[in-house]
């Protein structure tokens, strides 16, 4: 059900009796299973896209990208900015009007905050790569989670820049973001590891972030396990979100 569009204009008002501005922002729409589904996942020795040996171990990973109706439900609760509106021709009000569309415009410090309200944490780029490779045998250099068909082999199982060309994208069923489980699962049961929105991780020691995954702007050789591309802490993108992880 969609909110009233007057209410969705996020207007302000005088309040009464101070002239403060306040800001009104409609409640949030009742989760729902898809937006709190997480895979378990055991760890164990990896190698890594940047070629490190690391152990990982067990922990938690949500199914799929954080929604639109997820994020909005855990920044009202922590009282977390909301993102600016992305702008998708023929999608306005995208984070009210799309809820099961996976949120985008929100800062690694944003996407932080958001988690820790779930008791939650973003992953590190050695665990996103382990989650989205536990399928995938050998090498994960130039690997898909899904193996080491192309996407137009795979029969589009992610949107991305399909054909690599930006006026072929609408190829795999959507020209701007996608809901988040419209694409199949891969075996280890997650959704939309290549492309849709690449995803912030988190890495102590640097002050650029690793963001997985490509999004729907990436070419194929952008949505492999190993593709990373680095932001600075408080950046925003249209193409990017975030996955929400539980564990040590």
């Amino acid at each position: 059900m969609k909110y009233i569009f007057a209410v969705l204009q996020l207007s302000l008002f005088l309040a009464c009796g101070d002239g403060e501005e306040q800001l009104f922002r409609p409640d949030p729409l009742p989760l729902m299973e898809k937006d709190t589904s997480f895979v378990n996942v055991t760890g164990g020795i990896f190698v890594t896209g940047a070629g490190d040996t690391v152990e990982i171990s067990d922990f938690r990973m949500g199914r799929y990208e954080v929604t639109n109706r997820l994020y909005y439900h855990l920044a009202d609760e922590k009282g977390i900015e909301l993102p600016p509106d992305p702008e998708f021709p023929s999608m306005d009000d995208y984070l009210f009007e799309y809820p099961d569309h996976p949120v985008v415009n929100v800062s690694l410090h944003d996407a932080i905050a958001a988690a820790a309200v779930l008791g939650g944490r973003l992953p590190t780029r050695a665990e996103w790569e382990y989650a989205a490779s536990l399928d995938v045998s050998g090498d994960i250099a130039g690997r898909y989670p899904w193996g080491s068909l192309t996407p137009e082999d795979a029969e589009y199982p992610a949107n991305y820049l399909a054909g690599d060309e930006w006026e072929s994208r609408g190829l795999d069923g959507y020209m701007w973001t996608a809901p988040v489980d419209s694409f199949p699962l891969t075996d280890a049961g997650f959704a939309c590891q290549a492309g849709n929105v690449a995803e912030w991780t988190v890495s102590p020691f640097d002050s650029v972030v690793p963001v997985c995954g490509g999004a729907w702007l990436s070419p194929e050789d952008e949505i492999t396990i190993d593709a990373v591309r680095y932001l600075a802490p408080g950046d925003r993108a249209r193409h990017i979100g975030f996955r929400i992880m539980q564990g040590t």
